[in-house]
C-alpha cells in the first residue's frame, strides 16, 4: 500500500511570507527608532532677508518672450 503524497507548499509559502513579514517588522522598527532631529535643519541668517538669499544662491538671467508679447513689452 501506497502512503499518500502530502502537499506541503502551502505551509512553506506560509512559513516564507511569514519571516518576509518579521523582516519587515524589524526593518521598520529600525527606521522608527532613528534619530532624525538634525535632519532638514533650517539655516537661518540673523538679520537677514529671504530677497537676499535668493539673491545670493542663484542669479538669474531675466527672459523675454518673443512675438506678440515682445511687442508689447511683457517680460516673463
Amino acid at each position: 500500500m501506497k502512503t499518500p503524497k502530502v502537499d506541503t507548499s502551502g505551509s512553506i509559502a506560509a512559513s516564507n511570507a511569514i519571516a518576509e513579514a518579521q523582516k519587515a517588522a524589524t526593518n521598520l522598527q529600525k527606521n522608527f527608532s532613528a534619530d532624525l532631529k538634525n535632519e532638514n535643519v533650517a539655516q537661518v541668517t540673523p538679520g537677514g532677508m529671504a530677497e537676499d538669499a535668493a539673491q545670493v544662491s542663484s542669479v538669474r538671467k531675466k527672459r523675454t518672450a518673443g512675438g506678440l508679447a515682445s511687442q508689447l513689452g511683457v517680460n516673463v
